[in-house]
C-alpha cells in the first residue's frame, strides 16, 4: 500500500493531537479533516495541509482510513458509516454508549474487512505501561486485588459537550472507561460488577459526579474504583496486591513503588520511565495494522469489554 490517506472527524483538542501524531508517521498522511465548527476544521487543515471538508460523508470520499474523535454518542454511527464505505477506523474512547452499539460496530468492520481500533491509551502511558509490565512478569505473583482512585474537579477534566449526558453517556463512559480497561488488563475478565453513583456537588454537569464501583474477577480477585469530578483535590492513585507483594502507582506523576513481603521497596520515578509517547504509539500501531497487517496494541474487543463494565456499573447503580 502507498501512504495511507487518513481523515479526521472531530478537530477538538484530542482529535487534533491524534491527527498530528498520525501525520508525523512515514506510512500515513492526514489529507482531510471535518468538524461541524468549520473554523476548527479550516485551522487544523491549514496546519496539516489537509482539505477541510463540509461533511463527514464527503470526507470519507477522500481517504482510506479515518480517526473518529467526535462526541461519544456519534462514535457508533460514524464508525458504521465508515465501515460501510470500506474505510479503516480508529475510534477514540469510549467505543460507544452501549454494548449493542459496540457489537454493531465490530460486525460492520468485520463484514467490510476493515481494521477497527479503540483508543484505550491509558495502558500506554508510562506509569501504567510499567505497572502492567511488572505485574505480568510474575515478579510479585498473581494479582488478587486492585484499588484505583481517580478524582478531579469538574473544571479540571470536562468542558463543553463533555458536561452533557446526551453526548457523553455519563462520567464513567466519558473518563473512567480508561481505569476499567486498565483494571481488566491487569486482573483479567470480570464476573460481576456493583456500583453506587450520585451527584452531590454544585458542579455543572448533567450526570453523576462520583462513582464507587466494585468488580469481582474470574480469577477470584476483587477491584474497586472510586472516581468522578467531585473533588477539590486532583488524585490518581492505584494499589495492586499480589501473592508475593504489593505495588503502588502515583498515576500521571510521582512514582511506582513495589516490594515483596519483608523486603525493602523498589521505587521508580515516573519521570524516569523511557518509552514512546502513548498517543503516538497507539496511532502508529493502528496504521501498521493496516499497512503491514501487524497486531494492534489493543483491539475493538478491548474497547467493547470496557463498555460492558461501564454499562454494568450503570445498571447496578
Amino acid at each position: 500500500m502507498n501512504t495511507l490517506r487518513v481523515g479526521l472527524a472531530g478537530c477538538g483538542e484530542m482529535g487534533s493531537n491524534l491527527a498530528r501524531k498520525c501525520h508525523s508517521l512515514d506510512d500515513a498522511s492526514v489529507v482531510a479533516v471535518y468538524d461541524p465548527v468549520e473554523e476548527s476544521a479550516v485551522k487544523l487543515g491549514g496546519e496539516l495541509g489537509a482539505k477541510a471538508c463540509s461533511s463527514y460523508t464527503d470526507m470519507l470520499g477522500e481517504v482510506d482510513a479515518v480517526i473518529i474523535a467526535a462526541p461519544n454518542d456519534l462514535h457508533a454511527p460514524m464508525t458504521i458509516e465508515a465501515a460501510h464505505s470500506g474505510k479503516h477506523i480508529f475510534c477514540e474512547k469510549p467505543m460507544a454508549l452501549s454494548v449493542a452499539d459496540c457489537d454493531a460496530m465490530i460486525d460492520s468492520a468485520e463484514k467490510a474487512g476493515v481494521k477497527l481500533m479503540v483508543g484505550q491509551v491509558l495502558r500506554l502511558l508510562p506509569a501504567f505501561w510499567k505497572t502492567a509490565g511488572i505485574i505480568s512478569s510474575g515478579e510479585l505473583g498473581a494479582p488478587f486485588g486492585i484499588s484505583v482512585t481517580r478524582l478531579a474537579s469538574v473544571d479540571g477534566i470536562v468542558k463543553g459537550w463533555r458536561k452533557t449526558r446526551k453526548h457523553t453517556g455519563g462520567i464513567i463512559y466519558e473518563v473512567h472507561v480508561h481505569e476499567l480497561d486498565f483494571m481488566r488488563h491487569v486482573m483479567g475478565e470480570a464476573k460481576s460488577v456493583y456500583a453506587g453513583i450520585g451527584h452531590f456537588t454544585p458542579s455543572q454537569v448533567e450526570y453523576e459526579d462520583v462513582a464507587f464501583i466494585q468488580i469481582h474477577y474470574a480469577n477470584g480477585g476483587i477491584g474497586t474504583l472510586h472516581c468522578g469530578v467531585s473533588s477539590s483535590f486532583a488524585r490518581h492513585t492505584m494499589m495492586i496486591q499480589c501473592e508475593k507483594g504489593t505495588l503502588t502507582n502515583g498515576g500521571f506523576s510521582g512514582s511506582i513503588c513495589y516490594s515483596h513481603f519483608g523486603e525493602d521497596p523498589t521505587t521508580i520515578q515516573i519521570s524516569d520511565i523511557q518509552k514512546e509517547d502513548g498517543y503516538h504509539e497507539e496511532i502508529r500501531s493502528w496504521v501498521e495494522s493496516i499497512v503491514k497487517d501487524a497486531p494492534m496494541v489493543f483491539t475493538a474487543r478491548d474497547g467493547r469489554a470496557a463498555i460492558e463494565l461501564a454499562q454494568a456499573a450503570y445498571i447496578s447503580a
